[in-house]
């Protein structure tokens, strides 16, 4: 097995389970008898009990996850010994073992242990060994999973880390807690934070906005613009908001409800024709909220959009939905589609009588005309041509594959423009603080416009499927429960912009928080740091941060001192050519004074070389859109294959 096949599983465990405990959701759990711990369990999973342990397995019997206890101080003994309860002949070799002992990350235990093993007869079975220290027993999870599967079923298997609960760990509840006044001195406290982590995430410019009833009570600009400005960046800055557009899309939905032009239990065929999945029976099933729950195992695939973004139209982009099998069965699990949320916009722009082919323009007219022109969002639009021509955004920061941020230009961004309803929209932070109101005013604006009905508004925070334990996905929005308080929220990533936008409905009060960096941790720590200081909690998330930084500062130092020299000229040689695939259509890989490129026309990426842990030679792209990507030739070079696990695609060579 290559050290990132491994890698990729033990970031996904060790991300899952170092969270603020879970609070108890409306799920069913297994309570061993015992009742030393429970653990929720996920939609179609099953529960077997041993003599000495439970057995959760998947619908499909690839993961499986053994939980018992072991008596003792030790985490690896205790892992040792737990392998040889549930398998007699377990005897895999541990290549990686991490312990951990500091609170913000082993959430009130004493010490947690990772360890990772080598399955050579077949690599792609990962075992791996969870034990947790708590009052002299240790409270092991242990997986055995097929890559793919972990990877298809990755929400599920977050349920079960993150809600797996200790009995006797006590947790918080903050149910019946007031927040504190926004007073200066907590403001100039959450300054303070903003301005240390932007030093140390190495972002170029942010704003943030904080909201309270039907006023906006602070807005503030930190940094400058970037690129080639030292222009401040002002609450009035525009940039990319990203997946936060999908709460402006269902709002969309939920007027056009209200007018009687769309149901919600409408079937989506009954509005365009056109529509379908893979699998039939599911496309009959398929509703107009269900384009947007995330709920309907119909997985993400970014790629297609990236490598083609100048040739899709909101047309291509429905009817490419035919080619997209389920990973999971209907309403079982969390899956993530931008192309499902952006054929919800398009579906009621058909609903609202756009015609088929003119769904783009239909739907962006509706947005400005229902949603930013009554709330008064004066700078929020979907135009690159009307942002370049005012000439005031912040400039966005791309990632390379080591972890460098650099400027990009705008035209990296285009690509999202055919998928506006599920990610393209520009804002600012006043003009977000604007819609938050609305959000939190039930559908009426701080100036006392309804926008949107209350009971269609709500509908859309209700939950449709869990994401973890503690948090669900409902029309558009994450619906977390925080230590007993309701936090509606959703963040938004694209190549060079991240936003974060949360409120608590029942104390009235939200924050967005907009940065010109890629995967900025940024803007979801401000947000929980606010939460924190309303509500006097210990830093936990901060914490939390840093371990992941450490985390991701070793992985680059081990990765980068991988990385070869450059390309050897006969294997750069070998892979250049032009090759095609189905689905994101013709690239050329071709060699420049030594250097390899790979142009796929929409944008253009340096490729390297590495070697993983056992030595084998790969390459990955180094920057542009497809930083950090795997590619891999085939064996005589007539195949180039992009990504791994459940993300890959195989170009073949043309002649």
């Amino acid at each position: 097995m290559t050290g990132e096949k491994m890698k990729s599983l033990l970031v996904l465990l060790l991300a899952l389970m170092f969270m603020i405990p879970a609070a108890a959701q409306e799920t069913e759990t297994y309570t061993d008898p015992a009742g030393l711990f429970s653990v929720p369990i996920p939609t179609n999973w099953t529960v077997t009990e041993a003599e000495g342990y439970a057995l959760l397995a998947s619908p499909d019997n690839k993961i499986e996850v053994y939980l018992l206890t072991v008596e003792g101080s030790s985490t690896t003994e205790a892992i040792a010994a737990g392998w040889a309860q549930v398998i007699a002949d377990f005897a895999l070799e541990a290549i990686d073992t991490q312990s951990f002992t500091d609170p913000a990350v082993t959430a009130g235990a004493e010490e947690v242990t990772v360890i990772t093993y080598n399955n050579p007869d077949d690599p792609q079975v990962i075992f791996q060994g969870l034990g947790i220290l708590y009052e002299g027993r240790v409270y092991l999870l242990l997986f055995k999973a097929d890559l793919t599967a972990a990877q298809q079923r990755s929400a599920q298997v977050n349920i079960i880390n993150t809600g797996y609960t200790i009995t006797a760990l006590e947790k918080d509840d903050l149910s019946d807690a007031e927040p504190l006044p926004l007073t200066d001195e907590l403001i100039a406290e959450l300054e303070a934070y903003i301005l240390e982590k932007m030093d140390q995430l190495d972002v170029v410019g942010a704003s943030v906005a904080i909201v309270q009833g039907n006023e906006v009570v602070y807005a503030k600009g930190f940094g400058v613009r970037g690129g080639d400005s030292l222009e401040p960046v002002t609450p009035d800055t525009p940039m990319m908001i990203g997946s936060t557009t999908k709460t402006m899309t269902t709002m969309l939905m939920g007027i056009l409800v209200d007018e009687g032009k769309l149901r919600w239990d409408e079937p989506v065929v009954n509005i365009l024709p056109n529509f379908s999945l893979a699998e039939p029976d599911v496309t009959e099933q398929i509703t107009v909220q269900n384009l947007v729950c995330a709920c309907t195992g119909v997985p993400r695939r970014d790629f297609e959009l990236i490598f083609n973004g100048h040739d899709l139209t909101a047309e291509s982009i429905v009817e490419s939905l035919s080619t997209f099998e389920l990973f999971t069965d209907f309403g079982e699990a969390f899956q993530y589609s931008n192309q499902m949320v952006a054929a919800g916009g398009y579906v009621a722009a058909a609903a609202a009588g756009g015609e088929y082919g003119d769904l783009y323009n239909t739907y962006v007219s509706l947005m400005q005309e229902r949603i930013f022109d009554p709330i008064g969002m004066n700078r929020t639009t979907f135009s690159f041509e009307e942002i370049e021509a005012a000439d005031d955004y912040a400039f966005p920061y791309m990632l390379n594959a080591v972890g460098e941020y650099y400027p990009a230009p705008l035209s990296e961004e285009e690509w999202l423009i055919k998928i506006a309803p599920a990610g393209a929209v520009w804002s600012t932070a006043n003009d977000m603080a604007k819609y938050l109101i609305t959000e939190i005013n039930k559908g009426v604006t701080a100036d006392g416009t309804r926008v949107i009905s209350e009971e269609n508004l709500t509908y859309t925070w209700q939950p449709q499927v869990a994401i973890s334990a503690d948090s669900s996905y409902g029309l558009g929005w994450i619906i977390e429960n925080y230590k007993g308080l309701t936090i509606y929220s959703h963040g938004g990533n694209t190549l060079g912009y991240s936003s974060e936008m949360a409120f608590l409905p029942d104390e009235g009060i939200g924050i967005v928080v907009l940065s010109n960096q890629r995967l900025s941790i940024l803007n979801t720590a401000v947000a929980y740091r606010l939460m924190e200081l309303l509500f006097q909690q210990e830093f936990e998330y901060d914490g939390q941060i840093n371990f992941i930084l450490q985390s991701t500062d070793e992985a680059v130092d081990k990765f980068t001192a991988q990385i070869q020299d450059n390309v050897e000229p006969e294997a750069a040689a070998a892979m250049a050519g032009t090759y095609t695939n189905e689905a994101l259509g013709v690239i050329t890989v071709e060699v420049e004074e030594g250097i390899v490129y790979l142009d796929a026309g929409e944008f253009r990426s340096e490729i390297r070389a590495a070697k993983n842990d056992d030595g084998e030679l790969y390459y990955f792209a180094y920057d542009g859109q497809l930083a950090g990507v795997t590619l891999n030739p085939g064996d005589d070079n007539t195949t180039l294959t992009i990504g791994e696990g459940v993300v890959t695609y195989v170009f073949e060579r043309m002649e």
